[in-house]
């Protein structure tokens, strides 16, 4: 960066969708100054598909904020207006009771036990033997809108209506002019800008993936005219399938290897009857549609999520089919893993080299979701040997291990991550449970690291002094009694565990690994 130029920013964040608000609410919880600018003005950016689904992972990393409450009330106002109940999904937020940031699994069929699905065969769980796992619906206006109250709470700027056309790197920093003529200067830039990321192009970002083989048309609100015989739900057929009324409301029309006419202009209500006339054999009439829309299952992702100064977040990193409800979620695991590092660089307190660990953190989960995707794409075609690979899995789906595979898949709560050092404690790499904190996920809430000591003389408190980005507390491990201390990141994973004094050395390692050496004056 010139040195006559300050910047505006320590990060600039392009895109103003949840993935980008989240991000910037992290930054700025974190001290970061954080601007966000959105080329869309703020009632013009699209909401459709109207409701996202919000898995597990996603509303326990959530919880450590304080945001679940929000986004549950979000989502019990979408289920009285679709349903038409006064439906109630509290998440428990007592230790001892459910986890962080748990809802009660929606009644959007099969008797509210529906866990997900993969290519529309559902994961059910009418025992109750998953009732820690809920698929929860939120509209996507409104976590925006929770994303975007947090992040000007913690000094977050946001820009709407101005998008970026060029990015320049200069020493310390990077500049990007904006299309009405000015420059924003940022020590770092995050592209969260979408599929289509303008970021992750003028970057030159490595993009490799699959092309698209399926496109889907639909819409919101969509009025019928002589939809008698068009079927409800999920209906495969020789040449697509049908999405109707799957959520209230919308309707889809699937079909196999054919592109729309023009990609890149706005779906509309005659290209949605044409689709629906196609696919189901129905001459339908689309009298009205609101926000119509377009997918696809291009595949993709960055090689690398880093080009020195400029990062890749969301879908700007990885594209893929909505099928199993993985996207945002996605999303927002990236910036919770990308936030708190970020950061802490900008800020001094920890080495530049953190920002390495999220490429190698981040990337797997991806590419596990873009393999499942492209799986649940090919498992909707037609055709007798389909048929009969989804039939067994509908009946692997019923194995008690398999069904909790596939739904830790979904939910991704079987992500760990990796540190890259010899085998530590079992621990280390793991999303902490909450019986690791003492006052459950409020212990997170001011984003910092968390050491929490069960040793009765505190003897892992002094490892903390001089250390602001990590906070100590007491508790106590009732169902591990061996150990002695953790170390849990501000993301909500585990960075060190120790049963007893001889872990200690690790738990200095793990600090300025993490953290950066300890400060003598603070």
């Amino acid at each position: 960066m010139d040195a006559d130029a300050r910047p505006d920013a320590d990060v600039l964040v392009v895109g103003g969708g949840p993935v980008g608000l989240f991000l910037a609410g992290e930054l700025g919880l974190a001290g970061a100054s954080v601007l966000v600018v959105e080329k869309l003005d703020r009632n013009g950016r699209p909401d459709s598909p109207a409701l996202r689904g919000v898995t597990t992972r996603t509303m326990r990393t959530l919880a450590l904020r304080g945001l679940d409450r929000p986004i549950v009330e979000a989502a019990e106002q979408a289920l009285r207006t679709l349903i038409g109940t006064a439906a109630t999904l509290a998440p428990a937020r007592a230790r001892g009771s459910e986890a962080p940031g748990q809802v009660a699994s929606t009644k959007l069929g099969n008797g509210g036990a529906t866990k997900g699905h993969i290519a529309m065969v559902p994961l059910t769980d009418p025992a109750g033997e998953h009732s820690d796992v809920s698929l929860l619906p939120v509209p996507y206006a409104a976590l925006r809108e929770v994303f975007a109250e947090r992040a000007r709470q913690h000094g977050v700027r946001l820009t709407h209506g101005r998008g970026v056309v060029a990015l320049e790197s200069e020493p310390g920093g990077v500049a990007a002019r904006l299309d009405d003529g000015r420059t924003v200067r940022a020590r770092y830039l995050v592209g969260a800008d979408g599929g289509r990321s303008t970021v992750r192009r003028l970057a030159g970002f490595d993009f490799p993936g699959t092309e698209p083989t399926l496109f889907a048309v639909g819409g919101e609100d969509v009025t019928l005219v002589g939809p008698e015989r068009l079927p409800r739900g999920f209906t495969r057929t020789p040449v697509g399938a049908l999405m109707v009324d799957v959520v209230p409301g919308q309707v889809v029309a699937l079909e196999f290897d054919r592109p729309p006419a023009d990609r890149h202009a706005p779906a509309t209500a005659r290209e949605l009857q044409a689709a629906l006339r196609r696919v189901s054999g129905v001459e339908v009439t689309v009298a009205r549609v609101r926000s119509p829309f377009r997918y696809n299952d291009n595949a993709r992702q960055a090689v690398s999520y880093r080009r020195d100064r400029i990062l890749l977040a969301g879908d700007a990193a990885h594209v893929h089919s909505p099928f199993g409800g993985q996207g945002v979620n996605l999303g927002v695991q990236d910036a919770a893993n990308l936030g708190w590092k970020l950061a802490r660089v900008v800020r001094g307190t920890a080495p530049s080299r953190l920002l390495d660990t999220y490429t190698a953190e981040r990337h797997a989960p991806a590419a596990r979701v873009l393999r499942n995707s492209r799986a649940q794409a090919a498992l909707l075609r037609h055709g007798p040997q389909i048929d009969a690979v989804r039939e067994l899995i509908a009946d692997l789906a019923e194995v008690p291990q398999a069904k909790r595979m596939l739904i830790e898949m979904l939910h991704a709560l079987d992500v760990t991550y990796d540190h890259g050092r010899p085998a530590g404690h079992p621990l280390v790499g793991r999303f902490a449970p909450d019986l690791l904190a003492p006052d459950g996920p409020a212990v997170f809430e001011d984003g910092r690291a968390v050491l929490l000591d069960a040793t009765p003389a505190a003897e892992h408190r002094p490892a903390v002094v001089g250390r602001p980005d990590v906070r100590w507390a007491r508790t106590g491990f009732p169902d591990h009694p061996a150990l002695a201390a953790v170390l849990v990141r501000p993301d909500g994973y585990v960075a060190w565990a120790g049963d007893g004094a001889d872990a200690r050395p690790r738990l200095a390692e793990a600090l300025d690994d993490w953290f950066g050496r300890p400060s003598a004056t603070s």
